[in-house]
């Protein structure tokens, strides 16, 4: 029998220069997520709760506060009803009925006067423009502007 020995090595990059960090620090405070002044104050309270007492990072307290009440109770009810849906045995057509759900709510509506991506769903069939088909390509090719 052959036995290999393996080293892993991993280097630590060097920190930037006293001077360099130091300005950086200072400019950490633009980048931080800070919550308006024109929040209720409820949300400046779980903000300062979330911020001071827990210590959450900033990108979670952004993903926190910028999802709406409503999603959150939504999330929620669905959280509380997978358990029931798995006891049934309809776990898998909870989340399947769940991936449906959330495409056809973020369909949404086109205005009046506007075209679709898809050529199908306009009048007479009218494509964007710039649009790549097989029969301007063939007639390209057919008239030497290939």
């Amino acid at each position: 029998m052959y036995f290999a020995d393996s080293l892993i090595v991993a280097v630590t990059p060097k920190p930037p220069a006293k001077h360099i960090r130091d300005g950086y620090e200072d400019d950490d405070d633009d980048l931080k997520f800070q919550i308006p002044q024109s929040t209720s104050w409820l949300k400046r309270k779980l903000f300062s709760f979330l911020h001071d007492k827990l210590r959450l990072p900033d990108m979670l307290l952004m993903a926190i506060f910028s999802i709406s009440p409503k999603a959150w109770a939504g999330l929620i009810l669905w959280f509380i009803l997978a358990p029931v849906a798995s006891r049934w045995g309809l776990g898998p057509l909870y989340v399947l009925g769940t991936g449906f759900e959330i495409i056809l709510l973020n369909l949404g509506q086109r205005q009046h006067g506007e075209i679709s991506a898809y050529s199908i769903f306009n009048d007479d069939f009218r494509e964007l423009p710039g649009t790549l088909n097989a029969d301007r390509l063939d007639r390209d090719i057919r008239a030497g502007q290939f």
